[in-house]
């Protein structure tokens, strides 16, 4: 696609370029999310059959149903896989074993680069819930958690030293842990008593538009927030996570910010928003190879061709996704009836100690049923 050359071109251009650090605030939200469940949940006597369980029929049937049907679409799609399924089906494609088969290209219609942040999410599952589940204090939790955001960022320094591929320093676990170590963090601060929670609004109010002036700052350089460029990568994953650490805060913190969220429309959203992320990226680059697109395209290479990209991908998206969780995933969602929570004795917890209370008031008691 040419480039832009008009001032809101342009800025439409850097916007959509940075649009990657949305993968951080999913890490960050995962990590909140996830973090309160399991330590809502350490005392459960089903603790890790529960979790495995309630995960695999949230995440898989959508993953493999996906992948299944490009198997399926092979030959159409002229989809080259040298052995790609397997490391796709092994949640492998952000590890080094991958290098061998990620220059060769995947198919001239689409691509599904972007799953790797779903396998970062599968390895993390691989770990975090046994440590939260043996160490269940809430104070060592945090230090852990601290001291794996230190390590995240050591690693990727060691990794820029050693001259390691730039995109394996975006998509490797360890050296993206500390976005969802702050989710995590935050889930545990969360689960303190009012006062601390409102000392984190305060923080928050502070941090958050810092850490945009930081970033616009990295950004200026390159026109747009480059995931490769050695700044970011150095520190600015830990400021993007800050950032949406911060935002998620004052969301829940905030009545100004809560009630901009807190919209019915934004929580259907949210109830097909797994699907919007595996299903965008391949829609959008067929609908880029549609001859009719193509020709518009050729005539109209400016911000309104590149926004009506962005429109329609996001509205076929949306409907995919939908058509999928309302026919498809909820069919297995339904199934967690039978992986309920089960404790040796009723767990009497206020709401206020809740992050999860907070988003949905009914939703401890749906963990201990």
């Amino acid at each position: 696609m040419p480039a832009p050359k008009s001032y809101a071109g342009k800025v439409f251009s850097s916007l959509t370029s940075s649009s990657w650090v949305g993968v951080d605030l999913f890490f960050v939200l995962s990590g909140l999310l996830i973090t309160g469940i399991l330590y809502d949940t350490r005392q459960a006597t089903n603790f890790f059959r529960s979790f495995y369980a309630r995960r695999f029929l949230r995440i898989f049937p959508l993953y493999y149903g996906f992948l299944f049907l490009l198997g399926a679409l092979t030959i159409p799609l002229d989809i080259q896989w040298r052995s790609r399924e397997w490391i796709y089906l092994l949640y492998l494609q952000n590890t080094h074993v991958m290098k061998n088969v990620h220059s060769a290209a995947f198919s001239p219609f689409i691509t599904i680069d972007h799953l790797w942040s779903l396998a970062v999410e599968e390895q993390f599952y691989c770990v975090w819930p046994a440590i939260v589940f043996f160490v269940k204090d809430r104070i060592r939790l945090m230090k852990m958690a601290g001291l794996l955001m230190a390590g995240s960022m050591l690693v990727r320094l060691l990794m820029l030293y050693g001259h390691k591929s730039l995109w394996m320093i975006y998509v490797f676990t360890p050296a993206r842990a500390d976005s969802l170590m702050m989710g995590s963090v935050l889930a545990l601060l969360f689960r303190s008593d009012a006062a601390l929670q409102q000392q984190l609004k305060r923080l928050a109010i502070f941090v958050l538009p810092a850490s945009v002036i930081v970033l616009v700052i990295l950004a200026l350089p390159t026109g747009g927030l480059s995931f490769s460029s050695k700044s970011v990568i150095i520190f600015g994953y830990t400021i993007i996570g800050l950032a949406s650490a911060a935002l998620i805060t004052l969301s829940l913190t905030s009545h100004t910010f809560g009630a901009a969220i807190d919209r019915p429309s934004l929580r259907w959203l949210g109830k097909c928003s797994y699907g919007i992320y595996v299903l965008h990226l391949p829609v959008m680059q067929l609908l880029l190879h549609l001859h009719t697109v193509t020709h518009l395209e050729d005539r109209y290479s400016n911000v309104c061709w590149r926004l009506f990209i962005v429109v329609s991908t996001a509205a076929f998206a949306v409907g995919l996704a939908f058509l999928s969780f309302e026919f498809y995933e909820s069919r297995f969602l339904r199934l967690k009836r039978f992986f309920r929570y089960q404790f040796p004795e009723p767990i009497v917890q206020r709401p206020d100690e809740s992050v999860t209370a907070i988003i949905d008031p009914v939703l401890v008691q749906r963990i201990q049923s």
